[in-house]
């Protein structure tokens, strides 16, 4: 899962992907081909309404950045049908999320007129699509200071420190390991 917190978040995003590290680790199953068991991320308290992160300004500071995605599903194992439904899936007809594809979008959560929760995919190996990535988290910590919290490659990080997004977005090409 790739989330964007609100910076007041920092310290329980990096003690929880640690936490899910360690969990990895743990219920690796032998040979390393899968897991005996799955680590439950553990959402931060305090999510954008407690900034507070209004919708409208980051609607219009992604929208030169990413195509709008009205329709939203994605699902963990089936269930793409208007009657068959993935458990783990999300459904979202009038979703706000702007993006290319599954494999690379930025899904505002909203709360009413405010922002809950911000989460993204970078599953891309096109240049074009991580630059309109980067410069989608960056617009978003402009409105509000936020930090990237990506457990799929146990990386948390301040959005504003160029060292850290750089060292991110090299990860993410498949350029650092």
């Amino acid at each position: 899962m790739r989330n964007v917190y609100p910076a007041i978040a920092w310290e329980h995003a990096r003690g929880d992907i640690a936490k899910a590290a360690v969990a990895s680790e743990r219920n690796r199953v032998p040979g390393g081909i899968g897991w005996t068991d799955m680590y439950i991320i553990q959402p931060p308290q305090a999510d954008f309404t407690k900034v507070p992160l209004a919708l409208a300004p980051v609607c219009g500071a992604l929208a030169p950045l990413m195509p709008r995605v009205s329709r939203f599903y994605a699902t963990a194992s089936a269930g793409f049908g208007a009657t068959a439904r993935d458990p783990y899936g999300s459904y979202d007809d009038n979703a706000v999320c702007f993006g290319f594809d599954a494999a690379c979008f930025v899904k505002i959560e909203p709360k009413g007129d405010l922002v809950a929760g911000i989460w993204f995919e970078a599953a891309t190996d096109a240049d074009a699509e991580l630059q309109a990535l980067r410069a989608a988290l960056l617009a978003i910590d402009r409105l509000k200071p936020a930090i990237v919290a990506d457990y799929g490659t146990d990386m948390a990080g301040p959005i504003a420190d160029a060292a850290f997004l750089d060292r991110y977005f090299a990860r993410l090409r498949g350029e650092e390991d």
